[in-house]
């Protein structure tokens, strides 16, 4: 979570206000019949000067959460042609940046679930989905003068190989009754930050896996 650190009283003072866990549905329909859906779960965090919240009882610089996943609504319900999470942070941090004049800087982060149009005989269907495992994630950390931080990630992603795995050469005491072995089962749920999804795949089956970790040197 994002904080703004000040010295008050000779004390470091840290503060933050935001609002996690806004669902947000939105469906675009082509002019074709064809729909296109996103569910996204939002977070948001505000930097700004409102320490006198803290120290004098004055809310009036503090955005209520309210307000904040109101807005998420309301911006979503305004964007007529699809956008991508990562668009849909930066004009959700744009807002809050530009519209409330305390806060110096807006952090906001999207889950995306992996919704996947379904195929019926081979073709797509216009308005049918299915849930997949992993969650596409987007954050843009924006401040008031224009910097922006954009950063995009794929979590939870499920994967699983029968075989070319093992675990072997670990410390060994009186507590230990793990055999070692080079051939077992190995599931995992994996957390990108870049490269692409096909890549971990590929590097994940392939790879002859005695240590996890050097598998993902």
């Amino acid at each position: 979570m994002a904080e703004k650190e000040e010295v008050i009283g000779g004390f470091n003072f840290k503060q933050s206000h935001g609002k996690e866990r806004v669902r947000v549905g939105r469906v675009w329909k082509t002019s074709n019949g064809v729909f296109h859906f996103v569910e996204w779960n939002v977070s948001i965090n505000l930097l700004s000067d409102c320490i006198s919240s803290y120290v004098n009882d004055d809310n009036s610089d503090i955005v209520a959460t309210d307000t904040m996943k109101n807005t998420v609504y309301a911006k979503a319900k305004e964007c007529k042609e699809q956008i991508t999470a990562e668009e849909f942070t930066i004009l959700l941090a744009k807002h809050f940046t530009s519209y409330y004049k305390q806060v110096t800087t807006a952090i906001v982060k999207i889950a995306e679930k992996p919704w996947k149009r379904v195929h019926i005989d081979g073709q797509p269907h216009r308005h049918g989905f299915e849930l997949g495992s992993e969650n596409h994630v987007a954050e843009a950390v924006l401040s008031k003068s224009g910097t922006i931080k954009l950063s995009s990630s794929v979590e939870g992603l499920s994967v699983l190989k029968t075989t070319k795995s093992g675990f072997e050469g670990f410390v060994r005491d009186k507590y230990t009754m793990l055999p070692e072995t080079r051939e077992r089962m190995s599931p995992q749920q994996l957390l990108q930050h870049g490269g692409t999804h096909s890549f971990m795949l590929i590097t994940f089956q392939q790879n002859q896996c005695i240590s996890l970790k050097y598998t993902w040197r």
